[in-house]
């Protein structure tokens, strides 16, 4: 039920109309069949396939690149990650020489809009990459048939090894999901004090340009090869697990669209504590990896936090190194710093080269969906960034003596995520500001949010004991 799901309503729609895009994510397989479906109705609805017999070359030409220079000012209408590699540079039956774009499997590419069934027109997802036209999936299998056929008359007679056909392209979110794993398992107060120290700095760092989300449902559930296989859906229905597949199908669908409006998206995710786990799904996530380096340093961590804490020491050391078992591949980024100032430059730095990448010199107009999505206050889409963790506590702290309102309506001007947040640690305030005066005489990661909190801090997921969490409600933007 989900093939037709990667184009729903961009191949029905008139060329260049990227607006009318609704991500649905739950399928990331783009669709050949539905290619050559919606053959009849595009070439009827898209300018660029009325040409007539009669038109000359440079006339298509000319037309194609009034088309591509149109599309550099409209939205992003989805995002693909690439199954193969392509060499534009060898293509001659591109609408404008010079201007195909080439990439590798796994790159990322942003979709404008649709140029004819053989073309789209979009962008590497890089910095400095300019818009340019993307082969359709129809003619990247055209071009995979063809060589078969090239390698077929080469190797005559002989048996050819039957491959497994992968679709050229896989739908993901707009803008790739941010999602922290370690040092332990979540739920425990360790590995959620460091993350949240983590929150805290992208929340005023990014001010503006990000979404932080709070995700209770098993997103691990959401691979591609349950959502579009029945009777795998009716197992997993059966079976004893703590998300049913429409609240997951939900969930991914509520993230694809916050990643439409090319906002920064972390998703504070509840049940995942390994990037396997989101490996077969079409999240594409960025994987932090927010890593104690030493297992004496994690011990001495988790015993700090008292007994309640020290009781499961043991599957908190074993969830830690599983992780340190895992190739760095498996990771976007490794966060092993001893400081937590240094931890959040190194995870400010990459993010803000990946804000580069995936936003253009010519600014992109914000996607309409944006104010619905988050707050009044995250629509600027070019804030001043806040140059570290100590100046932003300072602002902050000159902002609550400075106000004079009452709590209910510094609560009702806060955005959604704002308020997830403060509701998460109104009993730890001060902690990030104690965490930069100290960070430099400590030599234990994150040593600094221990000491204040020793018997306030209360893990908002609540984990009295392992695999038990809160079903609190979910904090949507």
């Amino acid at each position: 039920m989900y093939d037709n799901l990667y184009l729903h309503g961009f191949e029905d729609s008139e060329a260049g109309s990227a607006d009318s895009y609704t991500s649905r994510p739950s399928d990331s397989d783009v669709s050949l069949e539905e290619e050559r479906e919606v053959q009849a109705q595009v070439q009827s609805q898209s300018p660029s396939q009325s040409q007539g017999p009669g038109q000359s070359r440079q006339e298509r030409e000319q037309q194609a690149t009034i088309q591509l220079e149109r599309a550099k000012t409209k939205p992003v209408a989805f995002a693909v990650r690439t199954n193969v590699s392509y060499c534009g540079a060898l293509d001659e039956d591109v609408p404008v020489p010079a201007t195909a774009i080439s990439f590798d499997a796994k790159d990322f590419l942003h979709i404008k809009e649709k140029f004819n069934n053989d073309w789209w027109i979009g962008r590497l997802v890089k910095e400095g990459c300019e818009i340019g036209f993307i082969p359709s999936p129809l003619k990247l299998e055209n071009i995979r048939l063809q060589q078969e056929q090239k390698r077929g008359r080469v190797q005559g007679k002989q048996k050819q090894k039957v491959t497994e056909h992968i679709p050229p392209y896989d739908v993901v979110p707009s803008m790739r999901p941010v999602v922290l794993v370690g040092p332990s398992l979540k739920g425990y107060e360790v590995t959620d004090m460091m993350q949240k120290a983590l929150f805290d700095f992208l929340k005023h760092r990014f001010d503006g340009r990000i979404s932080i989300t709070r995700v209770t449902a098993d997103i691990s559930l959401a691979k591609r090869s349950v959502l579009n296989n029945p009777s795998k859906r009716a197992i997993i229905e059966r079976s004893n697990t703590r998300s049913s597949l429409a609240e997951v199908q939900s969930e991914i669908e509520r993230i694809f669209e916050l990643a439409r409006s090319l906002q920064l998206v972390v998703l504070d995710a509840d049940t995942i504590n390994h990037p396997a786990q989101l490996l077969k799904t079409s999240l594409a996530p960025i994987i932090v990896h927010v890593k104690v380096s030493s297992p004496k340093v994690l011990q001495r961590l988790v015993k700090s936090r008292g007994k309640s804490q020290s009781k499961h020491l043991n599957v908190q050391l074993v969830a830690a190194d599983k992780l340190a078992q895992c190739p760095p591949e498996m990771f976007d980024i490794i966060l092993d710093e001893n400081q937590l100032e240094d931890a959040c430059e190194h995870l400010a730095e990459y993010l803000e080269a990946y804000w580069k990448a995936t936003h253009t010199s010519m600014a992109t107009p914000l996607n309409p969906l944006l104010g619905r999505n988050l707050g009044p206050t995250n629509l600027t889409p070019y804030p001043t960034t806040i140059s570290g963790l100590q100046q932003s506590q300072r602002m902050r702290q000159s902002n609550h003596t400075g106000d004079h309102s009452t709590p209910n309506e510094r609560r009702n001007l806060m955005t959604s995520d704002e308020n997830y947040h403060n509701e998460r640690a109104h009993k730890g305030r001060n902690r990030m500001s104690s965490a930069s005066q100290h960070s430099r005489e400590q030599q234990d990661p994150y040593q600094d949010y221990q000491d204040p909190y020793q018997d306030a801090y209360k893990p908002h997921r609540n984990r009295s004991s392992p695999g038990s969490y809160s079903h609190d409600s979910r904090h949507r933007l």
